[in-house]
């Protein structure tokens, strides 16, 4: 396993930093192409369409992630049948809610109900291609994985610099390139899991109750988690301008870049995770522990060389009207590697089904951020959201440390 997991690991981290570096090294580009406003409203926008992806399903990737070691393919198959009828159910609602509610999240936008019909079926097409991006993770093909990615992301990234650059569509180009992107992926995710026999279409109400009982309560933990993560920048459109909140936007993409390396390694180490916590040998759960520490190790080292590098990356990436937002970049870093921290960790959890305990510390640190963000940028401005956004992580992480040593019997002490 060691040889493999080592070896995804190596493709996982530079097909990521590839294929998601290429979004962030076409950076001058758009910040030349694009104004503030522009950037203010994205912003909004992926708010927007980031909770609404949430609740539709309610992230049922994490469903396959936990329970596909344990059920098997075929079992899983029926599942997965019923997660796509839970979701259309959930799309309707989300729909429904968005345009009931479209008059103030898009109070300044003419065409707001267009705007949020197409939020809506991008938050619909996201889940398909989460549950597609999850499947090939568990069928441990790296490869495959990263070069799915990469031809979403080149086609993505081709169209969007087309309608920005030579149309001057601004803001809209970088949204309506995704929208027409993931409806293709959309429909490639559904033809793989069809073809490669991993939906099996079988109406159940039985398997539908078990789904909403599992992922909605963890659906307050995804849900709070992004509202840590998005929210603040609503909040300064709302109590500053646009403009603060596209400064703000560039320091949180300056700043989440780290989360991109972090990812790609919990991508490659998943699947093997839940293979050794399922299995019965007192090594194998050593091993967990010993992974959990080497991760929290490289994260914490990782961190701090990226704090020291990143002027240097921000002067040469960043068009110059954004230089405020390097004020708030190492604040947003140690945000972020805190929740690099816990999500190794709330795997644990995961496995033993302790969602709603997730689902409500996650949603309650989300709450604690919502408070700080009204107080801390009515007093210090752009930097409150910054500081809001590292105390709700670095709470959540110890809480969320606090249940793992309390409900997970593993060899921490590797013996």
């Amino acid at each position: 396993m060691n040889g493999r997991l080592i070896k995804n690991i190596i493709i996982f981290v530079l097909g990521t930093v590839f294929n998601k570096g290429m979004n962030f090294f076409i950076l001058p580009i758009l910040t030349y192409y694009l104004t503030k406003e522009d950037y203010g409203m994205i912003g909004v926008i992926t708010s927007v369409l980031t909770i609404s992806t949430i609740y539709i399903g309610f992230f049922p990737s994490t469903f396959l992630m936990v329970k596909f070691d344990k059920f098997g393919k075929k079992k899983m198959a029926k599942y997965i049948s019923n997660i796509l009828i839970l979701m259309t159910i959930t799309f309707l609602i989300v729909l429904t809610l968005l345009y009931g509610f479209k008059d103030y999240i898009f109070s300044s936008y003419e065409d707001n109900g267009y705007l949020i019909i197409y939020i809506a079926f991008l938050s619909f097409f996201h889940v398909f291609w989460q549950q597609l991006s999850t499947i090939i993770q568990l069928e441990k093909d790296a490869l495959k994985y990263v070069l799915f990615q990469f031809f979403q992301t080149i086609i993505t990234i081709g169209l969007m610099l087309l309608l920005i650059t030579k149309f001057s569509w601004g803001w809209e180009g970088k949204f309506f390139a995704e929208v027409f992107v993931f409806f293709i992926s959309a429909g490639y995710a559904m033809y793989y899991m069809y073809k490669n026999g991993y939906i099996e279409f079988d109406f159940d109400v039985l398997k539908l109750k078990e789904l909403f009982s599992y992922l909605f309560p963890l659906s307050f933990y995804v849900v709070g988690l992004y509202i840590m993560g998005t929210v603040d920048k609503i909040f300064l459109a709302n109590l500053i301008s646009l403009e603060a909140a596209g400064i703000y936007a560039i320091a949180i993409t300056m700043s989440i870049v780290i989360n991109m390396i972090y990812d790609a390694v919990l991508n490659a180490w998943r699947p093997y995770l839940f293979e050794l916590l399922n299995s019965d040998s007192k090594n194998d759960k050593i091993m967990v522990a010993k992974m959990t520490y080497l991760f929290s190790c490289f994260v914490i080292v990782f961190m701090l060389l990226y704090i020291l590098f990143v002027p240097y990356l921000f002067s040469f990436m960043i068009d110059d009207k954004f230089n405020e937002a390097l004020l708030y970049i190492p604040i947003l870093v140690i945000a972020y590697s805190f929740e690099g921290l816990r999500k190794p960790i709330t795997e644990l959890l995961n496995h033993l089904d302790k969602v709603k305990t997730v689902g409500f510390i996650t949603f309650l640190a989300a709450i604690l951020n919502i408070v700080l963000n009204i107080v801390l940028i009515k007093e210090y401005g752009i930097i409150g959201a910054a500081y809001a956004t590292a105390i709700s992580f670095a709470s959540l992480y110890i809480v969320t440390l606090f249940f793992v040593y309390k409900y997970c019997k593993l060899p921490w002490l590797m013996r």
